[in-house]
């Protein structure tokens, strides 16, 4: 099996890491991180984990202006950046979503076909009106029902459950809360080791929770995140 980064452009937070003044305007970070996606080709078909970030972000009003969380990051790209134009859409069979922000979330609309798998967590999590306090925008999802999972599979290393997508042990969708509650990760396996799909488990390896990096380490994983800088511009 193959991994492959696609990035949709770049996101630009606060120079401040902490405190009120974050949320006024102004006082960008020099510096700006990926927003990364990943297709995996499985010999039934490609996954895509993730998807990108939408052109849209970038313009005024898309993300509601009363919304603090929202007034965090400057997402900088353009719609040749989307996801959707850097493969043919038609192609990608299976999408797990590592959680429902807009980042990884905005560009779903791409893939109509595709079998979407999302935490049932999470989904019910960015439901309603309260979902939208909390910085979802299901507004912007042209969404049908999605594959929720529950992860009644089996125990993987430090994971309580797991949800086998293809169903022969290579591409297993398991649980990573704390970026938020519904949040997932994937494991891919190929022959000599494989691939940890991490999402926003973290914005650099070192900062992976030591049992996950430690799972990682003893399977012969490469851990690929969302933000990752040293993943390339």
């Amino acid at each position: 099996m193959e991994v492959e980064r696609i990035s949709t452009g770049r996101v630009r937070p606060k120079r401040a890491a902490q405190g009120v003044r974050r949320y006024l305007p102004g006082d960008w970070s020099d510096e700006t991180l990926p927003v990364n996606a990943f297709l995996v080709r499985h010999p039934d078909g490609l996954l895509l984990f993730d998807t990108g970030q939408t052109a849209q972000a970038a313009h005024p009003g898309y993300h509601p202006s009363w919304h603090p969380f929202l007034r965090l990051a400057r997402f900088e790209l353009e719609p040749a950046d989307e996801i959707g134009g850097q493969l043919d859409p038609a192609s990608v069979r299976w999408v797990v979503l590592s959680h429902l922000h807009t980042d990884h979330a905005g560009g779903v609309g791409a893939f109509p076909a595709a079998e979407v798998i999302v935490s049932r967590a999470e989904w019910q999590r960015a439901q309603g009106l309260s979902g939208r306090l909390r910085g979802y925008l299901p507004q912007h999802w042209p969404l049908g029902q999605p594959v929720m999972v529950d992860f009644t599979g089996p125990a993987v290393g430090p994971f309580p459950g797991s949800y086998d997508v293809a169903g022969d042990g290579r591409l297993l969708v398991v649980p990573t809360p704390g970026h938020t509650p519904g949040h997932v990760s994937l494991v891919v396996r190929d022959e000599d080791g494989g691939w940890f799909l991490g999402g926003d488990l973290a914005h650099s390896v070192d900062e992976v929770p030591d049992a996950i990096a430690a799972f990682c380490r003893d399977e012969h994983l490469a851990v690929l995140l969302a933000h990752d800088a040293t993943l390339g511009t």
